[in-house]
C-alpha cells in the first residue's frame, strides 16, 4: 500500500510540471499570435503601398509625368522600407522568445526527470520498508505462537 502512495505522490507532482510547461506552451503561443499580427499588419501596408506603386507605375507616359511619378515611386519604396523595418525587431523578439522557451523547456525535462528518479527512489525505499514489516510481522506472529505453545506447557 506505501508504494502505491509513493507512486501517486510522484506521478502529481509530473502533472505539476506538466501543467507548468502546458502553460508556458500557451503564453509563448499568444506571443507568438501578436506578433504574427503585427507582422501581417506591416504586410498589409506594404502590400497596399505596392498596389499603389503598381496603379502609378501603369500612368507613367513619355512626357513629363515619368519623373514626377518616379519621384512618387521613389517616396512610395522609402515608405514600404520604413514600414519593413519593424519586422527584424519583431523576428528577432520571436527568436529570442524561442530560444528562451527551448532553454526553458530543458530546464523543466531535466527537473522533471530528477523528481521522477527521486519518486523511483521513494518508492523503491517504500517497498523495501514494506517488505521489512512484513518480515517482522510474520516473526511477530511466530513469537506469539512460540509464546502460547510455552504457555500450554506451563499450564
Amino acid at each position: 500500500m506505501a508504494r502505491t502512495d509513493a507512486r501517486a505522490g510522484g506521478a502529481g507532482l509530473f502533472n505539476v510540471v506538466s501543467v507548468v510547461v502546458l502553460i508556458v506552451g500557451v503564453v509563448v503561443i499568444g506571443i507568438a499570435a501578436a506578433l504574427l499580427a503585427r507582422t501581417l499588419a506591416a504586410a498589409q501596408s506594404i502590400d497596399k503601398k505596392a498596389q499603389t506603386i503598381a496603379t502609378n507605375a501603369g500612368k507613367i507616359n513619355v512626357a513629363t509625368d515619368p519623373v514626377v511619378e518616379l519621384n512618387r515611386t521613389n517616396e512610395l519604396a522609402s515608405s514600404i522600407l520604413t514600414s519593413a523595418k519593424p519586422l527584424q525587431d519583431l523576428l528577432n523578439t520571436t527568436d529570442a522568445t524561442a530560444r528562451d522557451i527551448a532553454g526553458l523547456a530543458k530546464s523543466i525535462n531535466s527537473t522533471a526527470q530528477t523528481i521522477n528518479n527521486t519518486a523511483d527512489t521513494i518508492n523503491h525505499t517504500a517497498g523495501t520498508i514494506n517488505h521489512t514489516a512484513g518480515t517482522i510481522d510474520h516473526t511477530a506472529g511466530t513469537i506469539n505462537h512460540t509464546t502460547g505453545t510455552i504457555n500450554k506447557s506451563a499450564s
